[in-house]
Order: C-alpha cells, then sequence, then structure tokens
C-alpha cells in the first residue's frame, strides 16, 4: 500500500470480478488481510450501491473480463 506525500491519501491495489450467479462484483485489495467485499446493483440490498456497481461494470466490459449487462444509455 502507497500513501501520498501530504499523507491524506492511499492507494490500493484493487482486483475486481462479476460473479454471475450472484450477481455481485467482488472487490479484494492487495496486501490487506481480510478486504473483500461484494456490491450489487439492488437498492434494498445490504450490499446494494447501484452507481458503484455500475461503474465496475464498465471497469470490466473495458477490459474484455465477464460483467453484468449494462444498459445502452448508460
Amino acid at each position: 500500500m502507497k500513501t501520498s506525500a501530504s499523507g491524506n491519501t492511499v492507494y490500493l491495489e484493487t482486483t475486481i470480478w462479476y460473479n454471475a450467479e450472484q450477481d455481485n462484483i467482488h472487490i479484494t485489495a492487495k496486501n490487506v488481510t481480510g478486504f473483500h467485499t461484494t456490491v450489487n446493483g439492488k437498492l434494498d440490498s445490504k450490499r446494494g450501491h447501484p452507481n458503484l456497481y455500475m461503474k465496475l461494470a464498465k471497469c470490466l466490459r473495458d477490459a474484455g473480463a465477464p460483467h453484468p449487462d449494462i444498459a445502452p444509455d448508460e
């Protein structure tokens, strides 16, 4: 993990992948013990964060990795 010169910013190397069965995007951070979480696009879910979910989905799509469906207008 790297910190900015001011010490106010931490740079995390993250890994993301899509699990189609769960319709979740998984997020892990390198060298951060226990950092594994998921996000989905459902507002009523504990893990729901539609904005972040779609941003990560587009990252996966743009990298050629499996990703959830993305509406043409998003």
